[in-house]
């Protein structure tokens, strides 16, 4: 089982050792989003959710239904995560083609359960994680933020768009 989910992390979300110069992505960022996801070389389209994101790393709930096309929101809203937690770090976005927002659904406290074992297995102390936890629950009733993700040698930059 752990080969299974090791191997769907890092065939889907690799990281790369040096970011590339003039790549970017732009990604309409929303907790709580539902995420098609192309990478080059791949025919499948995955699925994920975003569960935290900064400018080092972002969280996400994977599932584990590829698609042909990209699905629409109703066909992903119902699916459950096949790996509830996955910490990534940001600059591995850069990796895809093409990362399309499906929709949004508010995240909830059972939403990051995987999240707060992972939290709790780091070190983070129970009262950190309930005000990061608060953080990210208001941020899921925000509108979307709109980013450019873009490599400035191997610094990873972020610009807000309009």
């Amino acid at each position: 089982m752990f080969k299974k989910i090791w191997q769907s992390i890092t065939s889907i979300f690799s990281s790369k050792e040096q970011l590339p110069e003039g790549d970017y992505l732009d990604i309409d960022v929303s907790w709580g989003g539902y995420y098609a996801a192309t990478s080059e070389g791949s025919d499948e389209i995955s699925i994920f959710r975003i569960l935290d994101f900064n400018r080092q790393s972002y969280q996400i709930a994977i599932f584990q239904e590829k698609f042909t096309s990209i699905p629409s929101f109703e066909e992903v809203a119902s699916l459950s995560p096949f790996i509830g937690h996955a910490p990534l770090t940001t600059s591995a976005l850069l990796n895809h083609n093409k990362v399309v927002l499906l929709g949004h659904k508010a995240l909830t406290e059972s939403d990051l359960a995987g999240y707060k074992y992972y939290l709790e297995e780091m070190g983070a102390a129970d009262d950190a994680i309930q005000e990061l936890f608060k953080t990210v629950l208001t941020l899921t009733q925000e509108p979307t933020l709109k980013l450019r993700l873009y490599a400035e040698g191997e610094e990873l930059k972020l610009q807000p768009l309009a």
